[in-house]
């Protein structure tokens, strides 16, 4: 097996971004390499603001020896052939990502900026805003969560005497709030306070009524010593949650204000004004407002419950970044152009090629479908209700068809034969041999298939990967050439199409069928129709484009048929089977032309 290429981690390490990202990036390489997958980090701020002593200075609170983590600091030392380039960097700048685009897979966390939409994969670890480009995946379970934990997140039954309260705002606290919501807090005899101000915060309180120290070693580990943790939204709110504690926010601006309030989270509010109130939310009357605190206690847990933090963590980020193996296309298959982001889902990203109009596909790991008999058989069963061998007749039948269409746009006379590529269990062939064709051929990639297409139906064909592999039918030429429902699963889609024309002779048909993106499904919600989309779709295809498409490799669309109609797919109609209204409908799919598959015939010009 080859070594797997190594993982390049990017930390936002800047003055007013806070310490998170880098201690998150640092454990993220360093877990990496226990996992054996070679990783370093890189740190773009430094020079600018940051220097190394303050970086090793943050990474020191959570990782014991530093030598574990290969910190970049040069650019020079970039190399380009990344296995994973991953950004943590809140707000990544264009140029950065532009550096490695079309290079290596770049994954955003957490990204915040602009570029939000140009991620091969965003994986969000804290909720982003709904106006926000959705993630492939929100999983906070990924976070770097404490081992220790309260067996249940407790009210006023769980505080003994004191209120036992911990306030942090980060490593820099770059506004100040952790000093004031400390002294909010802070209510003799019935409150005791710590506050940890963090590694980069150079204000120190002087003669506070509370305790102070610059930071924690694996605050997060320390969580179930409090009854409470004060913070802002972000890591630790989550590490508290998961810990079992109570956690109550001040938000230093308007972002993590509505940031908390998206989550669900109970915000005292902005500012000096939020750090003033918590002394008004937690104490009243000189004693600990219990209801406030029960009531508080409960919507954490309801918080901590949304988010699948209630359960023991069962994968870490490390193991999740080492799993994938992504196959990313950032440019479009058929002409190059860089697509647009149009849909995201947990194992893949769809982006929209503006000039072509195909969509294509990038995938978190391989799709995992082998063309093996099950494929026919259990797999086709379970989509047609029977398999492929029981369906044969139906599917004659539609090669028939089509065979049709074929013939009558071939000259008389051709005799060049026809190429089935995809041929399955030779459905398509039988037919093609059956109406007139003399020389029929087949190629797949299943070796089941091939046999009962030589073996059971006398049918010249070959086990071979197409195009890489056509060495059978090389020096032939060919007047038809046909795929049906097989060029979505094409990732080299541009090469097929090249090959196909050098096979075929001038005048010959090339004809496929294929799902199609302007149909009615796609129309009522692409997201909903990509979902469903099988995952070795690698394209899926535009009837309204598609002459456009293949002027440009050489053929001259002479026919273009919608199939695929589906009235109970029509919005309110799922339980229509028949009857008027069905049949109404069916003549408007037909007549607007938005079946959800189609049949392209082409000819080579």
């Amino acid at each position: 097996m080859m070594p797997r290429k190594p993982v390049l981690v990017i930390a936002c390490f800047e003055r007013g971004r806070g310490s998170g990202h880098l201690v998150r990036c640092g454990l993220l390489v360093r877990e990496l390499r226990g996992l054996g997958r070679d990783a370093a980090l890189y740190l773009p701020g430094l020079g600018e603001g940051r220097n190394l002593d303050e970086a090793e200075a943050v990474l020191s609170q959570s990782i014991e020896n530093l030598d574990e983590i290969p910190l970049i600091r040069d650019e020079c030392r970039l190399r380009r052939d990344w296995g994973l380039v991953i950004f943590d960097r809140f707000s990544t700048p264009k140029q950065e990502i532009e550096r490695f685009l079309d290079v290596s897979p770049v994954i955003g966390i957490d990204e915040g900026g602009p570029e939000r939409r140009r991620f091969d994969l965003l994986l969000d670890l804290l909720p982003a805003l709904p106006s926000q480009t959705p993630p492939n995946s929100l999983r906070p379970d990924l976070l770097c969560l404490p081992a220790k934990r309260k067996d249940e997140m407790r009210g006023k039954t769980g505080v003994s005497t004191l209120l036992k309260i911990l306030v942090t705002f980060g490593g820099e606290d770059a506004a100040g709030l952790g000093i004031l919501a400390a002294q909010a807090a802070s209510v003799p005899g019935l409150s005791e306070v710590t506050l940890v101000s963090g590694a980069l915060n150079k204000e120190a309180p002087g003669g506070a009524a509370f305790n102070c120290v610059p930071f924690v070693k694996n605050l997060r580990e320390h969580f179930t010593e409090y009854d409470l943790v004060i913070t802002h939204f972000g890591l630790c709110a989550f590490e508290a949650l998961y810990a079992g504690v109570p956690v109550l926010l001040v938000s230093p601006g308007h972002l993590h204000e509505a940031l908390a309030r998206n989550a669900a989270f109970f915000s005292a509010g902005r500012g000096k004004k939020g750090a003033a109130r918590l002394a008004r939310l937690l104490f009243t009357r000189g004693r600990l407002n219990t209801v406030f605190f029960e009531r508080l206690a409960e919507r954490c847990a309801a918080v901590a419950r949304s988010y699948g933090l209630d359960a023991p963590q069962h994968q870490t980020l490390a193991a999740y970044i080492n799993g994938l193996e992504p196959r990313i296309f950032t440019t479009c298959p058929l002409c190059g152009q860089v697509g647009v982001s149009a849909e995201r889902f947990w194992d893949k990203t769809y982006r929209l090629c503006p000039r072509c109009g195909i969509l294509y596909m990038s995938r978190a790991v391989p799709p995992g479908i082998a063309y093996t008999e099950a494929y026919f058989f259990e797999n086709y069963k379970k989509q047609y209700g029977k398999t492929y061998l029981e369906d044969f007749p139906n599917l004659t039948g539609m090669a028939r068809r089509r065979l049709a269409v074929i013939k009558g746009l071939l000259e008389d006379g051709s005799r060049g034969g026809l190429l089935d590529i995809g041929c399955a269990y030779g459905a398509f062939l039988a037919a093609a041999r059956d109406t007139g064709f003399e020389r029929c051929a087949g190629i797949d990639v299943s070796a089941a298939a091939v046999n009962h297409v030589r073996g059971e139906l006398r049918i010249d064909a070959a086990q071979c990967v197409f195009p890489e592999d056509a060495s059978p039918w090389d020096a032939q030429k060919f007047d038809a050439v046909t795929l049906w429902y097989v060029i979505e699963h094409f990732e080299n889609v541009k090469t097929v199409l090249e090959k196909i024309h050098e096979l075929l002779n001038t005048g010959g048909v090339f004809a496929f069928s294929t799902p199609n993106s302007s149909g009615i499904s796609g129309r009522l919600s692409l997201g909903k129709f990509l979902e469903k989309s099988p995952a070795d779709h690698w394209t899926v295809w535009d009837s309204r484009r598609v002459e456009k498409v293949l002027r440009r490799f050489g053929f001259a669309v002479k026919k273009i048929v919608i199939t695929g109609h589906h009235p109970e797919r029509f919005p309110l109609c799922s339980g229509l089977r028949g009857g008027p209204v069905y049949n109404a409908l069916l003549f408007l799919s037909r007549l607007f032309r938005l079946g959800d598959t189609f049949e392209v015939y082409a000819k080579k010009v």
